[in-house]
């Protein structure tokens, strides 16, 4: 019976003390949810990435290209292009006993900051998971067929970010994302499919024939070749860059050109044999895709740790505050806590409500805002995708998470035992006398 009334006794001073438990309550559960937000963002990243580095085991690109290039560039579309090599070696790498699929990609436009990527039909086929829309005289499994020469396949966020569908027009800027030199073609695209969604980074690009994109730079090259002799000696070392072109003399002549060989193998010992033999010929770069993802993984778990570790001291911080405002709150129930001394309760009782009161502000804490937290990642979910396009898991409980509510609860407990000791070895009664 004595402890039902030190439980009612707990609530009747949480009741009377909402603003203080409120404020307590709250800067526990944003902290819990930031802890949320922070896990599964990024495992949502890391997810995306494994899963992009296990469609391509291999990248093959131009000589000196550095692993993270070759991997930002092609699976992520985040970078820009180092250099272009032949169409040849893709072609030689496809007839490699080794090797089960070639996918070259050519990089050089963009259309409102939004990498158009040359490929075959054979890649959308690779990536695609069905279309939400397609063009009545477009062929799914042959996209970029004979009627695919200007067709630009965009991915869902893209078409959805810019309200475009089947039918629609555009032109592209020359250069890579964000490129000072960029300008406009006047190769008109025509939207022939929209793929679904995917959640990864295919959803963000916008495809078209890897032959349109040597015919547009072809085209470039010819318009250019009326303008002063020094001018267009200048611009070719500029487009033997960006472009899909190659100085013969003092002319330009369009070659098939490419970015870089996205490449399947039969297992990862061939993998491992093919980075090392296109590495060292002097010719090309190649890096293994899962070892790289796992580079960059390293380096995002080392941010996440730091974030983890500031919301960890954040969250000690907010129980410091939470303990000063109970051991306020001790001062000013002395007389109330005194009273229940006379009445025959004994200290340890009322130490305890001190106790209970602390900690079940921490639990209540930590429920509202993980549960919140996730709710709250739930519900904008959707602009994540869309913003970010990361395929988040708003009810996946992560590392960093647990561990904040471990250390939550072990702090809680701490602080709540201390309160509790302090009030266990006050004599009430003495010091309501002595005031």
């Amino acid at each position: 019976m004595k402890y039902v009334f030190i439980l009612k006794a707990v609530f009747h001073s949480i009741s009377h003390r909402k603003f203080s438990v409120f404020t307590s309550i709250f800067a526990i559960s944003a902290a819990f949810a930031f802890l949320a937000a922070i896990g599964c963002i990024s495992f949502g990243l890391a997810a995306t990435a494994v899963n992009s580095s296990l469609s391509f085991p291999l990248v093959v690109g131009p000589a000196g290209a550095s692993d993270t290039t070759l991997v930002m560039s092609t699976l992520f579309n985040t970078d820009k292009p180092s250099g272009t090599l032949d169409y040849e070696v893709a072609e030689k790498l496809a007839k490699d006993e080794r090797v089960s699929a070639v996918f070259p990609i050519a990089r050089s436009d963009s259309y409102q900051g939004v990498p158009i990527t040359g490929v075959e039909s054979a890649y959308i086929n690779e990536i695609a998971r069905g279309f939400s829309e397609i063009g009545d005289d477009i062929e799914a499994h042959d996209i970029f067929g004979e009627n695919g020469r200007k067709c630009a396949v965009l991915g869902a966020k893209t078409a959805a970010r810019y309200e475009m569908k089947v039918g629609d027009t555009f032109f592209g800027s020359h250069g890579s994302v964000g490129d000072e030199e960029a300008h406009m073609h006047d190769f008109e695209y025509t939207v022939c499919a929209v793929m679904k969604a995917v959640n990864g980074p295919e959803d963000f690009a916008i495809f078209t024939n890897l032959k349109s994109v040597w015919d547009i730079h072809k085209y470039s090259h010819h318009h250019g070749e009326n303008e002063e002799h020094e001018h267009h000696h200048e611009t070719a070392e500029m487009h033997c860059v960006h472009d899909m072109c190659v100085e013969v003399g003092n002319k330009h002549h369009a070659e098939r050109k490419i970015t870089a060989v996205l490449v399947k193998t039969k297992n990862p010992v061939f993998t491992a044999a093919l980075e090392r033999e296109y590495s060292e010929n002097g010719f090309t770069s190649a890096t293994d895709t899962g070892r790289t993802v796992r580079k960059l993984l390293t380096y995002m778990n080392k941010a996440e740790k730091a974030a983890g570790f500031f919301s960890y001291g954040t969250l000690f911080l907010v129980m410091i505050l939470v303990f000063v405002t109970i051991l306020t709150s001790i001062n000013e129930r002395k007389r109330e806590m005194a009273l229940m001394r006379t009445l025959g309760i004994g200290r340890f009782p009322i130490s305890l409500m001190i106790f209970l009161e602390l900690f079940i502000i921490s639990i209540a804490g930590i429920v509202i805002g993980t549960l919140g937290g996730h709710a709250l990642l739930a519900f904008c979910k959707p602009a994540i995708d869309f913003e970010l396009g990361i395929n988040l898991e708003p009810f996946f409980f992560t590392e960093v998470e647990i561990r904040g509510i471990i250390l939550t609860l072990a702090a809680g407990i701490f602080l709540s035992t201390a309160a509790m000791i302090k009030i266990y070895r006050t004599n009430l009664v003495e010091e309501i006398a002595r005031e």
